[in-house]
């Protein structure tokens, strides 16, 4: 095979693959449930990475029967798998998903489990509204898009997600709610 050819052939498998990866997203985006989750923003701006922003993710566990999330929190440590972490805090599985449009944790595992679960880390406080997702989720800000960060005192940052049947939540968008209420959506294209 001529060289020109080869180079053809091989621009052509790579462009069916990538397709195939974004039509994959584009399809979970339209048939998966969206939600809002709070968020906090770390290193904005990376010489390694570029303009990603790394955000946690918080879910509402706040609709949670008060003793199963008791018994499953304070029995973490008898439970394979899971550990206190040195802050006070503690690392669970659970399933998460949409309730109320927000991500919400729907239940927590009692075992450790491969099943796509998602790793929590249930805070020291037991704000039930404040359970982290263990994994960041990663969002790119284009060179020409404005830099919100930092917040004004006051602001909370809300990402929109959507919630796969298994794996981590996918950013769509970003939005700033003030401390008045009033939500600012986020160009960052």
């Amino acid at each position: 095979m001529k060289p020109a050819r080869a180079s053809m052939a091989l621009l052509a498998i790579q462009l069916v693959l990538v397709s195939s990866i974004a039509a994959k997203y584009l399809i979970d985006r339209s048939h998966n449930p969206h939600a809002w989750a709070r968020a906090v923003v770390y290193d904005p701006e990376s010489i390694m990475r570029g303009r990603y922003l790394s955000i946690p993710l918080y879910a509402d566990a706040c609709s949670l029967p008060a003793s199963q999330t008791r018994t499953d929190v304070a029995n973490a440590n008898n439970v394979p798998g899971y550990l206190d972490m040195a802050d006070g805090s503690t690392f669970l599985q659970g399933k998460v998903g949409v309730r109320n449009g927000r991500l919400s944790v729907l239940q927590i595992e009692r075992t450790k489990t491969d099943s796509g679960d998602q790793a929590l880390i249930w805070p020291q406080s037991g704000n039930c509204d404040e359970v982290e997702l263990w994994t960041p989720v990663d969002l790119y800000l284009s060179e020409t898009a404005k830099s919100p960060f930092p917040l004004q005192k006051g602001q909370d940052l809300w990402v929109q997600v959507t919630v796969p049947p298994s794996g981590p939540p996918r950013p769509i968008s970003l939005a700033i709610q003030s401390a008045d209420g009033k939500w600012q959506p986020l160009n960052f294209r």
